[in-house]
């Protein structure tokens, strides 16, 4: 503190001097250039008062001093100097600019280079207007003086002397002050810093400090209060860290946390046991704690941009389910991992046992199916074959359900796609083929209209139309209308049908549900047409939409992303 209050106590005055000091030297200057320009006019106007046409020029100019008197005839011509030797070969003065100002009446004084002297010279001329006694007409010449600048500036540098030399003493009388003010001031500080360290220490006196200033007797007062103030806060924030740490060290889940630095400034007991580290591995790099460049990824991104994450990684044979965030408000990023081996473990176990179940289901339906048509091309009695119909009818709805499964089941173990260009209006033409007996058997009016292509799996952008265009069918009104519009990269499916209920469209993608479940069973439905589109979409990452009012019809979007 006390070098730091020299410096700019001392920098303060010097800048204050200086700038004193050049405010002096140039004010000395133009002040000794006032002196000669008036000097100059002084000296012109006392010419030109006692110039006449019957004295004699050359000894009128002749002057003492360094003074220069010029007489100039109305041609320009030099009549008279006191300084040339040969007038005939100085060129005309018409052009000098003290001439012009004299000769338009407005005199000033202009400071510049003589070309006969070779010198810089301060000149001032009149106009003198004069009348010749022989012949009684009125003339006129220019009486012009100067003055050299030499003289000017070498009185000048002995007034920059005395300016320097008193510029020195006064920088030394204010460096001693300054010296002596700052020791008085600072010396009661040393007091208080002692104090601050045994503070520190936990050895707080709050003795007073002699000799100090009434001002810093007040502040080492109230450094006293702040001191039991801030152990009492010591000692809650002990008290809640030890909450913090409890509640971290116990919390399933593994937590770690990093700063700009991507530096480790919190890590609980599970994330040092999911990465097999000790303590020790706070205030170092995230590098230090994984070599997962995933993870890695994900956290500097976080940390640069804000960008939240979340996505699995398995370590050490087991998956955890990551969250990245930034915490609002403080320069920390959180990483959450949370074990859920044992959960997609199950989806496993059930997504196995849903497919192996319905590939099960599907082979004795499949020869009940083939018995019972065997049994209609023999049956001769009608009265069985109300019997052999429901059988089929049911049958068909069973393999149609248990191909929908399939399907679904297929979808959620989907790892990786083969996607190529397809068209659209050739997919809506073919499912229209598909579906033509329904289309006609309820006379609505279908329409396409647009083409565009999106890139995705064939097999898996008809079956998504599919279904959206049977339910379009399925739950129409008699000569309703069905309507396909396509653009490049949107398509949507509109009916005039019976509409779902907005407490229902919340739960329409659900598996299983059904608007009307009497109407589905009779039109064919499974209620899984809409949970696989939206599990096709989901594994495309595009957006599936739906509006609907009842009793005017239904509107299903789908945006697929570029």
């Amino acid at each position: 503190m006390k070098k730091r209050l020299s410096l700019y106590t001392g920098l303060t005055i010097f800048i204050g001097l200086i700038t004193f000091f050049a405010a002096s030297v140039y004010m000395t200057r133009a002040n000794n250039f006032n002196i000669a320009t008036n000097a100059v006019i002084e000296i012109t106007q006392i010419a030109a008062g006692l110039y006449n046409n019957d004295m004699d020029i050359a000894e009128f100019v002749q002057v003492a001093g360094d003074t220069r008197i010029t007489v100039i005839s109305p041609s320009g011509a030099v009549l008279a100097d006191s300084r040339t030797r040969d007038l005939g070969a100085v060129a005309t003065h018409l052009s000098r600019p003290e001439v012009q100002a004299a000769a338009s009446g407005s005199p000033e004084a202009h400071i510049r280079y003589s070309d006969t002297l070779g010198v810089n010279l301060i000149y001032y001329a009149l106009k003198v207007y004069t009348s010749d006694s022989n012949t009684g007409n009125d003339s006129y010449v220019f009486v012009r003086a100067a003055i050299p600048v030499a003289d000017i500036n070498e009185y000048f540098f002995r007034s920059l002397a005395v300016l320097i030399l008193s510029l020195i003493v006064v920088s030394w009388l204010c460096s001693v002050f300054i010296r002596s003010m700052i020791n008085r001031i600072t010396k009661p500080f040393n007091s208080i810093d002692k104090k601050l360290r045994l503070l520190a220490s936990g050895e707080y006196s709050s003795e007073p400090i002699a000799g100090s200033y009434e001002e810093i007797d007040q502040i080492t007062k109230q450094i006293d209060e702040v001191s039991f103030i801030l152990q009492d806060s010591f000692d809650s924030l002990r008290d809640e860290k030890n909450k913090l740490d409890y509640i971290l060290n116990n919390i399933a889940d593994g937590i770690f946390a990093v700063d700009d630095n991507k530096d480790i400034t919190l890590i609980n007991n599970v994330a040092l046991e999911i990465f097999d580290v000790t303590a020790d591995i706070e205030n170092k790099n995230l590098n230090y704690l994984t070599g997962k460049k995933k993870l890695i990824r994900a956290v500097e991104d976080c940390v640069g941009t804000a960008k939240d994450a979340i996505f699995e990684i398995a370590l050490h044979g087991k998956i955890y389910f990551v969250t990245i965030k930034r915490l609002p408000d403080t320069k920390l990023t959180m990483a959450v991992l949370t074990d859920v081996t044992e959960n997609r473990e199950n989806t496993k176990r059930r997504e196995e046992f849903f497919a192996n179940a319905s590939h099960e289901l599907k082979t004795p339906l499949t020869a009940i199916k083939g018995f019972n048509e065997l049994t209609a091309i023999n049956n001769k009695d009608e009265n069985i074959s109300k019997y052999i119909n429901s059988i089929t009818r049911e049958t068909n709805r069973m393999l149609t359900l248990i191909g929908d499964m399939l399907k679904l089941s297929e979808l959620e173990s989907t790892q990786s796609i083969n996607p190529a260009p397809v068209s659209l209006a050739n997919i809506v033409s073919e499912i229209h083929s598909t579906i033509s007996a329904g289309i006609a058997e309820k006379e609505i009016a279908f329409e396409v209209i647009g083409d565009g292509k999106v890139i995705a799996e064939q097999s898996h952008i008809y079956e998504l139309v599919k279904n959206i265009i049977e339910n379009a069918v399925r739950y129409n009104n008699q000569s309703g209308k069905v309507s396909v519009y396509i653009s490049s990269n949107k398509l949507t499916v509109s009916d005039s049908g019976i509409g779902i209920s907005p407490e229902e469209q919340t739960r329409i993608f659900e598996r299983f549900y059904r608007v009307e479940k009497s109407r589905s069973q009779q039109g064919g439905g499974t209620g899984l047409g809409l949970a696989i589109a939206k599990h096709i979409c989901a594994l495309y990452n595009w957006e599936l939409s739906l509006k609907s009012k009842p009793g005017i019809g239904t509107e299903v979007t789908i945006m697929f992303s570029l």
